[in-house]
């Protein structure tokens, strides 16, 4: 709990917090722009999981990052007697909390048309919210890559590479059986199977519920457990160095 208590802290005076809002207002208010009332909702979903969401992943875990760098490239942490390997689970999880906080004002967002248009809002108040937490499930296996990704590489990298790979996976392998095996789909057959989002964008209507879409939830989340353990193991093999 203290290692949860002291990643909290380091937050506090950093951007990641504004970003949280920021970024799923951007994408909701280019959505608005581009797709009217009408396409408003499915379009946030869809910019959000291909585009915007890997690349908030990615820049959190730089400024997580930068804050211990920026701190005497992790003296303070390796110059105490603490557990490196719970460090980084903790710096993990509150990313995690980070990227939830985020699909919640998205959620709310696309919750507006609810409100002004309701006869031109294709999803229900619910579904914006469990469609939203649900894409963010299926992307959280990025943070304990970006992270480790960050360390090794630096800015450009992690950015780049998770956007791109946002985007451009699900459109080339979105339509085959490979995307149940690619973790850069999980987002957009999650998207697919409760939103009636297509790997395009394209809005195909909201289907009946299937618990087919508990699959790529499962997988992501095995896959996060796997590389936080990993990274966590690789940031422990720093000690003493």
């Amino acid at each position: 709990m203290n290692y949860l208590k002291a990643e909290h802290l380091k937050f506090k005076r950093t951007i990641s917090n504004k970003l949280l809002f920021i970024a799923p207002f951007l994408t909701a208010l280019f959505a608005w722009i581009i797709g009217g009332f009408y396409g408003f909702q499915y379009m946030t979903f869809y910019w959000w999981y291909a585009f915007l969401l890997p690349g908030t992943i990615a820049i959190l875990c730089l400024i997580s990052h930068q804050k211990e760098e920026r701190a005497g490239k992790y003296y303070s942490v390796f110059s105490t007697p603490i557990s490196l390997k719970r460090f980084e689970y903790a710096k993990v999880l509150i990313l995690v909390e980070k990227v939830f906080v985020a699909a919640v004002f998205l959620a709310v967002f696309a919750t507006v048309s609810n409100l002004i248009s309701p006869a031109l809002a294709v999803y229900s108040v619910s579904r914006n919210f469990i469609g939203s937490i649900a894409v963010v499930i299926a992307s959280i296996w990025q943070i304990p890559i970006c992270l480790l990704l960050t360390r090794k590489t630096g800015l450009l990298l992690p950015i780049a590479a998770n956007t791109l790979l946002g985007i451009l996976m699900p459109i080339l392998l979105g339509n085959t059986a490979l995307s149940w095996v690619c973790p850069y789909c999980w987002a957009a057959k999650t998207a697919e199977l409760i939103m009636g989002i297509e790997s395009n964008g394209t809005f195909s209507g909201v289907a009946a519920f299937s618990w087919v879409v508990l699959l790529p939830l499962v997988f992501s989340v095995i896959l996060y457990a796997l590389l936080t353990l990993w990274d966590a193991e690789h940031f422990s093999e720093k000690e003493g160095k």
